[in-house]
Protein backbone atom coordinates (compact mmCIF):
# COMPACT_ATOMS: atom_id res chain seq x y z
CA UNK A 1 0.00 0.00 0.00
CA UNK A 2 2.75 2.45 0.96
CA UNK A 3 4.55 1.82 -2.34
CA UNK A 4 1.39 2.51 -4.33
CA UNK A 5 0.70 5.70 -2.37
CA UNK A 6 4.28 6.82 -2.97
CA UNK A 7 4.01 6.11 -6.71
CA UNK A 8 0.77 8.09 -7.01
CA UNK A 9 2.20 10.98 -5.03
CA UNK A 10 5.29 11.10 -7.25
CA UNK A 11 3.17 11.00 -10.41
CA UNK A 12 0.92 13.75 -9.07
CA UNK A 13 3.87 15.96 -8.18
CA UNK A 14 5.40 15.42 -11.61
CA UNK A 15 2.15 16.31 -13.40
CA UNK A 16 1.51 19.39 -11.28
CA UNK A 17 5.04 20.77 -11.56
CA UNK A 18 5.23 20.69 -15.36
CA UNK A 19 8.29 19.05 -16.83
CA UNK A 20 9.06 21.38 -19.73
CA UNK A 21 10.52 24.32 -17.82
CA UNK A 22 11.88 25.88 -21.01
CA UNK A 23 8.40 25.94 -22.59
CA UNK A 24 6.95 27.48 -19.42
CA UNK A 25 9.61 30.21 -19.40
CA UNK A 26 8.95 30.94 -23.08
CA UNK A 27 5.28 31.30 -22.27
CA UNK A 28 6.05 33.74 -19.48
CA UNK A 29 8.27 35.78 -21.81
CA UNK A 30 5.30 36.04 -24.17
CA UNK A 31 3.24 37.50 -21.32
CA UNK A 32 1.08 34.39 -20.84
CA UNK A 33 0.37 32.20 -17.85
CA UNK A 34 0.11 28.43 -17.87
CA UNK A 35 -3.28 26.76 -17.40
CA UNK A 36 -2.66 26.01 -13.72
CA UNK A 37 -1.28 29.48 -13.06
CA UNK A 38 -4.47 30.95 -14.52
CA UNK A 39 -6.56 28.73 -12.29
CA UNK A 40 -4.57 29.70 -9.22
CA UNK A 41 -5.33 33.36 -9.89
CA UNK A 42 -9.03 32.70 -10.46
CA UNK A 43 -9.72 30.84 -7.23
CA UNK A 44 -9.41 31.89 -3.62
CA UNK A 45 -6.03 30.66 -2.29
CA UNK A 46 -5.93 26.99 -1.42
CA UNK A 47 -9.48 26.18 -2.53
CA UNK A 48 -8.97 24.64 -5.99
CA UNK A 49 -9.46 20.87 -6.22
CA UNK A 50 -8.35 19.34 -9.51
CA UNK A 51 -10.15 16.25 -10.76
CA UNK A 52 -9.28 13.83 -13.57
CA UNK A 53 -5.61 14.71 -13.22
CA UNK A 54 -4.50 11.20 -14.21
CA UNK A 55 -6.69 10.92 -17.32
CA UNK A 56 -4.57 9.51 -20.14
CA UNK A 57 -5.05 10.36 -23.85
CA UNK A 58 -6.18 7.54 -26.10
CA UNK A 59 -3.50 5.53 -27.86
CA UNK A 60 -4.26 5.87 -31.55
CA UNK A 61 -1.27 4.26 -33.22
CA UNK A 62 0.05 7.61 -34.44
CA UNK A 63 3.36 9.22 -33.54
CA UNK A 64 1.74 11.46 -30.94
CA UNK A 65 1.34 8.43 -28.67
CA UNK A 66 5.10 8.47 -28.07
CA UNK A 67 4.81 11.84 -26.36
CA UNK A 68 1.46 11.28 -24.66
CA UNK A 69 1.22 12.47 -21.09
CA UNK A 70 -1.59 12.27 -18.60
CA UNK A 71 -4.14 15.04 -18.31
CA UNK A 72 -5.44 15.16 -21.86
CA UNK A 73 -4.33 18.74 -22.44
CA UNK A 74 -6.93 20.33 -20.15
CA UNK A 75 -7.13 21.05 -16.42
CA UNK A 76 -10.56 20.71 -14.77
CA UNK A 77 -11.86 21.07 -11.24
CA UNK A 78 -13.64 23.33 -8.81
CA UNK A 79 -12.97 25.71 -5.94
CA UNK A 80 -14.14 28.98 -4.40
CA UNK A 81 -14.26 32.41 -6.05
CA UNK A 82 -15.10 35.20 -3.61
CA UNK A 83 -16.10 32.47 -1.16
CA UNK A 84 -18.58 30.73 -3.51
CA UNK A 85 -18.08 27.45 -5.41
CA UNK A 86 -17.26 27.58 -9.14
CA UNK A 87 -16.25 24.93 -11.69
CA UNK A 88 -13.52 25.53 -14.27
CA UNK A 89 -11.84 23.97 -17.27
CA UNK A 90 -8.60 25.41 -18.66
CA UNK A 91 -6.94 24.20 -21.82
CA UNK A 92 -3.22 23.49 -21.45
CA UNK A 93 -1.41 24.88 -24.48
CA UNK A 94 1.80 23.17 -23.35
CA UNK A 95 0.31 19.75 -24.07
CA UNK A 96 -0.45 19.07 -27.75
CA UNK A 97 -1.14 22.80 -28.15
CA UNK A 98 -4.28 22.36 -26.06
CA UNK A 99 -5.88 20.45 -28.94
CA UNK A 100 -9.20 18.80 -28.23
CA UNK A 101 -9.14 15.02 -28.24
CA UNK A 102 -11.56 12.44 -26.86
CA UNK A 103 -10.29 12.50 -23.26
CA UNK A 104 -9.85 16.28 -23.37
CA UNK A 105 -13.48 16.81 -24.42
CA UNK A 106 -14.78 14.20 -21.97
CA UNK A 107 -13.14 16.07 -19.10
CA UNK A 108 -14.77 19.35 -20.16
CA UNK A 109 -18.18 17.69 -20.53
CA UNK A 110 -17.92 16.08 -17.10
CA UNK A 111 -16.97 19.30 -15.31
CA UNK A 112 -19.87 21.18 -16.97
CA UNK A 113 -22.18 18.36 -15.93
CA UNK A 114 -20.92 18.66 -12.36
CA UNK A 115 -21.47 22.42 -12.41
CA UNK A 116 -25.01 21.92 -13.69
CA UNK A 117 -25.83 19.29 -11.06
CA UNK A 118 -24.35 21.44 -8.29
CA UNK A 119 -25.98 24.57 -9.80
CA UNK A 120 -22.81 26.63 -9.69
CA UNK A 121 -21.12 28.83 -12.35
CA UNK A 122 -18.74 27.30 -14.88
CA UNK A 123 -15.72 29.09 -16.35
CA UNK A 124 -13.98 27.93 -19.53
CA UNK A 125 -10.43 29.10 -20.30
CA UNK A 126 -9.83 28.61 -24.03
CA UNK A 127 -6.31 28.30 -25.42
CA UNK A 128 -6.20 25.67 -28.16
CA UNK A 129 -4.79 25.12 -31.62
CA UNK A 130 -7.88 23.13 -32.61
CA UNK A 131 -8.77 19.44 -32.84
CA UNK A 132 -6.45 16.53 -32.06
CA UNK A 133 -6.76 15.04 -35.53
CA UNK A 134 -5.33 11.64 -34.57
CA UNK A 135 -8.27 11.04 -32.20
CA UNK A 136 -10.82 12.07 -34.81
CA UNK A 137 -9.34 9.75 -37.44
CA UNK A 138 -8.97 6.73 -35.19
CA UNK A 139 -12.17 6.96 -33.14
CA UNK A 140 -15.45 6.79 -35.11
CA UNK A 141 -17.59 8.09 -32.23
CA UNK A 142 -16.09 10.48 -29.71
CA UNK A 143 -16.51 13.41 -27.40
CA UNK A 144 -15.78 16.70 -29.10
CA UNK A 145 -17.12 20.24 -29.41
CA UNK A 146 -20.57 19.04 -30.44
CA UNK A 147 -21.10 17.30 -27.10
CA UNK A 148 -19.64 20.26 -25.22
CA UNK A 149 -21.88 22.77 -27.00
CA UNK A 150 -25.00 20.66 -26.46
CA UNK A 151 -24.32 20.71 -22.73
CA UNK A 152 -23.59 24.45 -22.77
CA UNK A 153 -26.98 25.05 -24.37
CA UNK A 154 -28.61 22.83 -21.73
CA UNK A 155 -26.97 24.83 -18.94
CA UNK A 156 -27.89 28.21 -20.46
CA UNK A 157 -30.15 30.18 -18.16
CA UNK A 158 -29.57 27.72 -15.32
CA UNK A 159 -26.01 28.58 -14.28
CA UNK A 160 -23.78 31.49 -15.35
CA UNK A 161 -21.22 30.47 -17.98
CA UNK A 162 -18.20 32.65 -18.75
CA UNK A 163 -15.76 32.05 -21.62
CA UNK A 164 -12.23 33.39 -21.19
CA UNK A 165 -10.49 33.32 -24.57
CA UNK A 166 -6.82 33.50 -23.59
CA UNK A 167 -5.15 32.17 -26.73
CA UNK A 168 -6.20 30.67 -30.08
CA UNK A 169 -9.92 29.93 -30.43
CA UNK A 170 -10.64 28.42 -33.83
CA UNK A 171 -13.48 26.71 -35.64
CA UNK A 172 -16.07 25.06 -33.41
CA UNK A 173 -14.30 26.43 -30.33
CA UNK A 174 -15.29 29.96 -31.38
CA UNK A 175 -18.95 28.97 -31.54
CA UNK A 176 -18.67 27.23 -28.17
CA UNK A 177 -17.18 30.36 -26.62
CA UNK A 178 -20.16 32.40 -27.81
CA UNK A 179 -22.53 30.02 -26.07
CA UNK A 180 -21.21 31.40 -22.80
CA UNK A 181 -23.15 34.23 -21.19
CA UNK A 182 -20.09 36.49 -21.32
CA UNK A 183 -16.92 36.33 -23.41
CA UNK A 184 -13.63 37.80 -22.22
CA UNK A 185 -10.59 38.24 -24.47
CA UNK A 186 -6.98 39.34 -23.97
CA UNK A 187 -5.56 42.08 -26.18
CA UNK A 188 -2.62 40.79 -28.26
CA UNK A 189 -2.93 37.41 -26.57
CA UNK A 190 -6.09 35.86 -28.00
CA UNK A 191 -8.03 35.63 -31.23
CA UNK A 192 -11.16 33.86 -32.45
CA UNK A 193 -12.19 32.76 -35.95
CA UNK A 194 -14.74 30.26 -37.25
CA UNK A 195 -12.90 29.79 -40.56
CA UNK A 196 -9.34 30.92 -39.88
CA UNK A 197 -7.08 31.84 -42.82
CA UNK A 198 -4.09 29.59 -43.47
CA UNK A 199 -1.77 32.48 -42.63
CA UNK A 200 -1.54 32.81 -38.84
CA UNK A 201 -0.79 36.53 -39.05
CA UNK A 202 -3.97 37.15 -41.05
CA UNK A 203 -5.89 34.96 -38.62
CA UNK A 204 -4.73 36.99 -35.64
CA UNK A 205 -5.72 40.22 -37.38
CA UNK A 206 -9.16 39.11 -38.59
CA UNK A 207 -10.03 37.50 -35.27
CA UNK A 208 -8.22 39.94 -32.99
CA UNK A 209 -9.62 40.67 -29.56
CA UNK A 210 -9.96 44.38 -30.33
CA UNK A 211 -11.89 43.56 -33.51
CA UNK A 212 -14.40 41.44 -31.62
CA UNK A 213 -14.66 44.05 -28.86
CA UNK A 214 -15.32 47.01 -31.16
CA UNK A 215 -16.62 45.65 -34.46
CA UNK A 216 -18.41 42.32 -34.08
CA UNK A 217 -19.79 42.45 -30.54
CA UNK A 218 -18.44 38.94 -29.88
CA UNK A 219 -16.32 40.12 -26.93
CA UNK A 220 -17.95 41.45 -23.76
CA UNK A 221 -14.80 42.36 -21.83
CA UNK A 222 -11.36 43.21 -23.23
CA UNK A 223 -8.39 42.76 -20.89
CA UNK A 224 -4.79 43.85 -21.34
CA UNK A 225 -3.27 40.60 -20.01
CA UNK A 226 -4.09 37.27 -18.40
CA UNK A 227 -4.07 38.65 -14.87
CA UNK A 228 -6.52 41.44 -15.67
CA UNK A 229 -8.78 39.06 -17.58
CA UNK A 230 -9.01 36.74 -14.59
CA UNK A 231 -9.53 39.55 -12.08
CA UNK A 232 -12.37 40.97 -14.17
CA UNK A 233 -13.95 37.52 -14.27
CA UNK A 234 -13.80 37.45 -10.47
CA UNK A 235 -15.39 40.91 -10.35
CA UNK A 236 -18.24 39.82 -12.63
CA UNK A 237 -18.88 36.63 -10.68
CA UNK A 238 -19.32 38.70 -7.51
CA UNK A 239 -22.27 40.44 -9.19
CA UNK A 240 -24.00 37.28 -10.40
CA UNK A 241 -26.03 34.58 -8.65
CA UNK A 242 -24.78 31.00 -8.55
CA UNK A 243 -27.85 29.80 -10.45
CA UNK A 244 -31.31 30.82 -11.63
CA UNK A 245 -32.91 29.95 -8.28
CA UNK A 246 -30.40 31.94 -6.27
CA UNK A 247 -29.82 35.68 -5.85
CA UNK A 248 -26.58 37.63 -6.20
CA UNK A 249 -24.93 37.96 -2.79
CA UNK A 250 -25.75 41.33 -1.13
CA UNK A 251 -22.79 43.46 -0.11
CA UNK A 252 -22.59 45.91 2.77
CA UNK A 253 -20.45 48.51 1.01
CA UNK A 254 -21.21 51.43 3.32
CA UNK A 255 -22.76 53.69 0.68
CA UNK A 256 -25.75 55.55 2.15
CA UNK A 257 -28.98 54.52 0.42
CA UNK A 258 -30.30 58.06 0.93
CA UNK A 259 -27.24 59.72 -0.56
CA UNK A 260 -28.13 62.66 -2.77
CA UNK A 261 -26.38 63.19 -6.09
CA UNK A 262 -26.49 66.95 -6.85
CA UNK A 263 -23.66 66.61 -9.39
CA UNK A 264 -26.15 65.10 -11.84
CA UNK A 265 -27.34 68.66 -12.56
CA UNK A 266 -23.87 69.41 -13.92
CA UNK A 267 -23.39 66.08 -15.73
CA UNK A 268 -26.65 66.15 -17.73
CA UNK A 269 -27.30 69.35 -19.73
CA UNK A 270 -30.89 70.60 -19.68
CA UNK A 271 -30.61 71.23 -23.43
CA UNK A 272 -31.63 67.92 -25.00
CA UNK A 273 -29.35 68.55 -27.98
CA UNK A 274 -26.18 68.59 -25.88
CA UNK A 275 -24.40 65.24 -25.42
CA UNK A 276 -22.88 63.71 -22.30
CA UNK A 277 -21.48 60.33 -21.23
CA UNK A 278 -24.16 58.25 -19.56
CA UNK A 279 -21.46 56.27 -17.72
CA UNK A 280 -20.89 59.37 -15.57
CA UNK A 281 -24.54 59.28 -14.52
CA UNK A 282 -24.36 55.58 -13.69
CA UNK A 283 -21.19 55.92 -11.64
CA UNK A 284 -22.68 58.87 -9.76
CA UNK A 285 -25.77 56.96 -8.63
CA UNK A 286 -24.34 53.42 -8.17
CA UNK A 287 -22.92 52.17 -4.89
CA UNK A 288 -19.42 53.59 -4.44
CA UNK A 289 -19.37 54.66 -8.10
CA UNK A 290 -18.70 51.09 -9.26
CA UNK A 291 -20.06 49.95 -12.63
CA UNK A 292 -19.13 46.76 -14.51
CA UNK A 293 -19.83 47.54 -18.17
CA UNK A 294 -20.15 44.75 -20.73
CA UNK A 295 -19.72 45.11 -24.51
CA UNK A 296 -18.39 48.58 -23.83
CA UNK A 297 -16.56 48.84 -27.14
CA UNK A 298 -19.50 47.87 -29.37
CA UNK A 299 -22.72 49.78 -30.07
CA UNK A 300 -21.64 52.62 -27.80
CA UNK A 301 -24.97 54.42 -28.23
CA UNK A 302 -26.33 51.98 -25.64
CA UNK A 303 -24.61 51.12 -22.36
CA UNK A 304 -25.29 47.91 -20.42
CA UNK A 305 -23.71 46.40 -17.34
CA UNK A 306 -24.01 45.72 -13.64
CA UNK A 307 -23.94 47.92 -10.55
CA UNK A 308 -25.14 47.67 -6.98
CA UNK A 309 -27.89 49.76 -5.42
CA UNK A 310 -28.20 49.43 -1.67
CA UNK A 311 -25.71 46.55 -1.83
CA UNK A 312 -27.78 44.52 -4.32
CA UNK A 313 -26.76 43.68 -7.86
CA UNK A 314 -28.76 45.35 -10.64
CA UNK A 315 -28.62 45.37 -14.43
CA UNK A 316 -28.33 48.81 -16.07
CA UNK A 317 -29.51 49.67 -19.59
CA UNK A 318 -28.92 53.26 -20.64
CA UNK A 319 -28.99 55.35 -23.81
CA UNK A 320 -25.72 57.19 -24.40
CA UNK A 321 -26.22 60.63 -26.02
CA UNK A 322 -22.46 60.83 -26.55
CA UNK A 323 -22.75 58.36 -29.47
CA UNK A 324 -25.29 58.86 -32.28
CA UNK A 325 -27.18 61.19 -29.96
CA UNK A 326 -28.42 58.12 -28.08
CA UNK A 327 -30.31 56.80 -31.11
CA UNK A 328 -31.00 53.07 -31.17
CA UNK A 329 -29.82 50.97 -34.12
CA UNK A 330 -29.45 47.34 -35.21
CA UNK A 331 -26.41 46.61 -33.03
CA UNK A 332 -27.69 48.34 -29.90
CA UNK A 333 -30.99 46.47 -30.27
CA UNK A 334 -29.11 43.15 -30.23
CA UNK A 335 -27.04 44.36 -27.31
CA UNK A 336 -30.10 45.26 -25.27
CA UNK A 337 -32.09 42.12 -26.06
CA UNK A 338 -29.20 39.84 -25.12
CA UNK A 339 -28.62 41.63 -21.81
CA UNK A 340 -32.30 41.73 -20.88
CA UNK A 341 -32.67 38.01 -21.45
CA UNK A 342 -29.65 37.21 -19.31
CA UNK A 343 -30.84 39.36 -16.41
CA UNK A 344 -34.36 37.97 -16.68
CA UNK A 345 -33.09 34.36 -16.70
CA UNK A 346 -31.34 34.99 -13.39
CA UNK A 347 -33.96 37.35 -11.89
CA UNK A 348 -31.59 40.31 -11.75
CA UNK A 349 -33.65 43.55 -11.62
CA UNK A 350 -33.28 46.01 -14.49
CA UNK A 351 -33.02 49.79 -14.39
CA UNK A 352 -33.41 51.67 -17.69
CA UNK A 353 -32.03 55.22 -18.01
CA UNK A 354 -33.86 56.72 -20.97
CA UNK A 355 -32.55 59.54 -23.14
CA UNK A 356 -33.11 58.65 -26.80
CA UNK A 357 -34.66 60.24 -29.89
CA UNK A 358 -35.82 56.74 -31.00
CA UNK A 359 -34.44 54.36 -33.64
CA UNK A 360 -31.95 55.72 -36.12
CA UNK A 361 -33.71 56.79 -39.35
CA UNK A 362 -31.38 55.56 -42.08
CA UNK A 363 -31.68 53.51 -45.27
CA UNK A 364 -28.67 51.43 -44.25
CA UNK A 365 -30.37 50.52 -40.99
CA UNK A 366 -33.57 49.55 -42.76
CA UNK A 367 -31.61 47.31 -45.12
CA UNK A 368 -29.87 45.64 -42.18
CA UNK A 369 -33.26 44.72 -40.76
CA UNK A 370 -33.89 47.26 -38.04
CA UNK A 371 -37.55 46.21 -38.00
CA UNK A 372 -36.61 42.67 -37.00
CA UNK A 373 -33.95 43.81 -34.53
CA UNK A 374 -36.29 46.37 -32.99
CA UNK A 375 -38.93 43.67 -32.57
CA UNK A 376 -36.31 41.60 -30.73
CA UNK A 377 -35.94 44.36 -28.13
CA UNK A 378 -39.69 44.74 -27.62
CA UNK A 379 -40.08 40.97 -27.37
CA UNK A 380 -37.30 40.63 -24.78
CA UNK A 381 -38.59 43.45 -22.59
CA UNK A 382 -42.20 42.29 -22.79
CA UNK A 383 -41.36 38.71 -21.83
CA UNK A 384 -39.10 39.66 -18.94
CA UNK A 385 -40.61 38.98 -15.53
CA UNK A 386 -37.76 40.38 -13.45
CA UNK A 387 -38.39 43.84 -11.87
CA UNK A 388 -38.06 46.61 -14.47
CA UNK A 389 -38.04 50.32 -13.76
CA UNK A 390 -37.39 53.34 -15.94
CA UNK A 391 -35.86 56.71 -15.20
CA UNK A 392 -36.59 59.25 -17.95
CA UNK A 393 -33.74 61.75 -17.90
CA UNK A 394 -34.56 63.86 -20.94
CA UNK A 395 -36.06 62.78 -24.25
CA UNK A 396 -37.75 59.51 -25.10
CA UNK A 397 -39.54 59.78 -28.44
CA UNK A 398 -41.36 57.40 -30.74
CA UNK A 399 -39.80 53.95 -30.91
CA UNK A 400 -37.63 54.85 -27.95
CA UNK A 401 -40.73 54.29 -25.81
CA UNK A 402 -40.89 50.74 -27.15
CA UNK A 403 -37.23 49.96 -26.49
CA UNK A 404 -37.04 51.62 -23.06
CA UNK A 405 -40.22 49.91 -21.89
CA UNK A 406 -42.98 51.85 -20.19
CA UNK A 407 -45.78 50.40 -18.11
CA UNK A 408 -47.54 48.83 -21.08
CA UNK A 409 -44.46 46.87 -22.18
CA UNK A 410 -43.41 45.22 -18.93
CA UNK A 411 -42.14 48.22 -17.01
CA UNK A 412 -43.13 48.36 -13.33
CA UNK A 413 -42.28 51.91 -12.21
CA UNK A 414 -41.44 55.04 -14.18
CA UNK A 415 -39.66 58.06 -12.67
CA UNK A 416 -39.38 61.38 -14.51
CA UNK A 417 -36.83 64.13 -14.27
CA UNK A 418 -38.24 67.65 -14.81
CA UNK A 419 -36.44 67.70 -18.18
CA UNK A 420 -38.16 64.53 -19.41
CA UNK A 421 -40.09 64.60 -22.67
CA UNK A 422 -41.88 61.30 -23.32
CA UNK A 423 -43.70 61.79 -26.61
CA UNK A 424 -44.48 60.31 -29.98
CA UNK A 425 -41.98 62.86 -31.26
CA UNK A 426 -40.26 65.99 -30.00
CA UNK A 427 -42.35 69.14 -29.70
CA UNK A 428 -40.62 70.85 -32.64
CA UNK A 429 -41.42 67.96 -34.95
CA UNK A 430 -45.00 67.74 -33.75
CA UNK A 431 -45.62 71.45 -34.36
CA UNK A 432 -44.02 71.24 -37.82
CA UNK A 433 -46.52 68.52 -38.78
CA UNK A 434 -49.68 69.67 -36.99
CA UNK A 435 -49.39 73.31 -38.05
CA UNK A 436 -47.62 72.79 -41.36
CA UNK A 437 -50.29 74.64 -43.38
CA UNK A 438 -50.51 77.63 -41.03
CA UNK A 439 -46.72 78.01 -40.91
CA UNK A 440 -46.38 77.77 -44.70
CA UNK A 441 -49.08 80.40 -45.31
CA UNK A 442 -47.87 82.88 -42.66
CA UNK A 443 -46.19 86.16 -43.65
CA UNK A 444 -43.36 85.28 -41.27
CA UNK A 445 -43.12 81.46 -41.18
CA UNK A 446 -40.34 81.44 -38.58
CA UNK A 447 -42.29 83.65 -36.16
CA UNK A 448 -45.44 81.61 -36.76
CA UNK A 449 -43.51 78.41 -36.03
CA UNK A 450 -42.06 79.79 -32.78
CA UNK A 451 -45.47 81.05 -31.63
CA UNK A 452 -47.09 77.70 -32.39
CA UNK A 453 -44.26 75.88 -30.61
CA UNK A 454 -44.58 78.03 -27.50
CA UNK A 455 -48.33 77.55 -27.51
CA UNK A 456 -47.97 73.80 -27.88
CA UNK A 457 -45.66 73.59 -24.88
CA UNK A 458 -47.82 75.89 -22.75
CA UNK A 459 -50.95 73.89 -23.58
CA UNK A 460 -49.72 71.12 -21.31
CA UNK A 461 -49.71 68.52 -24.08
CA UNK A 462 -46.22 67.37 -23.11
CA UNK A 463 -46.97 67.20 -19.39
CA UNK A 464 -50.25 65.37 -19.95
CA UNK A 465 -48.41 62.73 -21.93
CA UNK A 466 -45.92 62.31 -19.09
CA UNK A 467 -48.55 62.01 -16.41
CA UNK A 468 -50.95 59.86 -18.37
CA UNK A 469 -48.70 57.06 -19.57
CA UNK A 470 -45.10 56.87 -18.49
CA UNK A 471 -44.37 58.12 -15.01
CA UNK A 472 -45.52 57.53 -11.48
CA UNK A 473 -43.51 60.38 -10.00
CA UNK A 474 -41.50 63.46 -10.85
CA UNK A 475 -38.19 63.45 -9.00
CA UNK A 476 -35.39 65.91 -8.47
CA UNK A 477 -32.29 64.57 -10.26
CA UNK A 478 -30.33 64.55 -6.99
CA UNK A 479 -32.86 62.03 -5.61
CA UNK A 480 -32.33 59.54 -8.44
CA UNK A 481 -30.21 57.10 -6.44
CA UNK A 482 -32.47 56.97 -3.38
CA UNK A 483 -35.63 56.68 -5.49
CA UNK A 484 -34.18 53.79 -7.50
CA UNK A 485 -33.29 51.93 -4.30
CA UNK A 486 -36.75 52.49 -2.81
CA UNK A 487 -38.45 51.33 -6.01
CA UNK A 488 -36.31 48.21 -6.27
CA UNK A 489 -37.13 47.31 -2.67
CA UNK A 490 -40.83 47.59 -3.49
CA UNK A 491 -40.36 45.23 -6.45
CA UNK A 492 -38.27 42.59 -4.66
CA UNK A 493 -41.23 40.30 -4.18
CA UNK A 494 -42.47 40.59 -7.76
CA UNK A 495 -43.87 37.34 -9.15
CA UNK A 496 -45.20 36.71 -12.63
CA UNK A 497 -46.67 33.47 -13.86
CA UNK A 498 -45.70 32.73 -17.44
CA UNK A 499 -48.16 31.34 -19.96
CA UNK A 500 -48.01 27.62 -20.60
CA UNK A 501 -45.81 27.03 -23.62
CA UNK A 502 -42.77 25.05 -24.57
CA UNK A 503 -40.83 28.22 -25.41
CA UNK A 504 -41.36 31.54 -27.15
CA UNK A 505 -40.52 32.32 -30.77
CA UNK A 506 -38.38 35.41 -30.47
CA UNK A 507 -37.67 37.26 -33.76
CA UNK A 508 -33.96 36.48 -34.06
Amino acid sequence: MHEKIKRIDELRADLLSGTDLEAIEARHRAGKLTARERIEKLFDPGTFYEIDLFAKPLETGFTKDKESTRGGGVVVGYGDVNGRPVCVWAQDALEFGGRVGVVHARKIVEVIERALKARIPCIGMIDSEGILVEDVISTPSNYSWDRIMHLQATASGVIPQISLIMGPCKGAAAISAQLGDFVFMVRNGSYACVSPPADRTSMEVSGAAATHFRKTGCCDVLAENDEECIQKARDLLSLLPSNNKDAPPPVDNGDDINREVPELLDIVPANIRKPYRIQKVICAIADNGEFFETKGGWAGNLVVGFARFGGKSTGLIANNPRVLGGCLDVDSADKMARFVRFCDAFSIPLVYLADTPAFLPAIKQERRGIIRHGAKVVFSNSNATTPQMQVYLRKCYGGGNLAMPGNNLGGDIGLLWPTAEVLLMHAEGAVSIIHRKEIAEADDPEKEYQDRLEGFKESGAVENEWEGWSGQDYIHPKETRSKIIKSLRLLEGKESESNFRKHDNMPL
